[in-house]
């Protein structure tokens, strides 16, 4: 393993335990035994370490979301799929995280998800269109409207865990899709 993976792991460990707010890059130093600037060898700091790690796990969490997708018989299915588990996914991170934390994290991790998850939905409503089984459209434009709903949907949920209208959201989003 190298020393770029060696900070982002012990970082997420310490992330783990601690929260971002109280993650210290002095610490992770210390405990690698590393200068500080060592790690800035690797990362421009807290933030692009975090948002290298929320990368790499929303790349793993792509492939196993492709697999399942690949068995699925239409675009809608699969657009429903990708769009529930990225709900999901925001569902259990607000869950895990306090309302002040998960807003500090919110612009990495959304931009993380938004490439992997992103990425997925275009293919899969691109194929849609040209199938027929969806309208005309672009599907560049499609991806990002989805992105605003699901992120904007997201930012309700952190404000209240309560609100629930996930069902709702996967239907509507269905009828804009196709």
């Amino acid at each position: 393993m190298g020393q770029k993976e060696q900070i982002a792991e012990t970082f997420e460990r310490h992330y783990g335990q601690h929260g971002y707010a109280k993650t210290n890059l002095d610490e992770i130093a210390r405990e690698l035994h590393i200068s500080k600037k060592t790690i800035y060898v690797h990362f421009d700091g807290k933030r692009e370490i975090y948002g290298y790690i929320v990368e790499g796990m929303a790349a793993r969490e792509q492939a196993e979301l492709r697999v399942k997708l690949a068995g699925l018989p239409t675009q809608r299915a699969k657009v429903e799929t990708l769009v529930s588990y990225v709900i999901g996914m925001a569902r259990a991170h607000v869950a895990e995280t306090s309302q002040a934390e998960w807003l500090t994290e919110y612009e990495i991790a959304a931009d993380a998800f938004r490439k992997a998850n992103g990425d997925l939905l275009r293919e899969v409503v691109a194929e849609g269109i040209e199938s027929g089984e969806f309208g005309a459209g672009d599907a560049d434009f499609v991806e990002k409207m989805v992105a605003a709903m699901v992120l904007a949907y997201t930012q309700m949920v952190n404000a209240d865990p309560t609100y629930d209208h996930d069902a709702e959201l996967v239907e509507r989003t269905l009828r804009f899709v196709g």
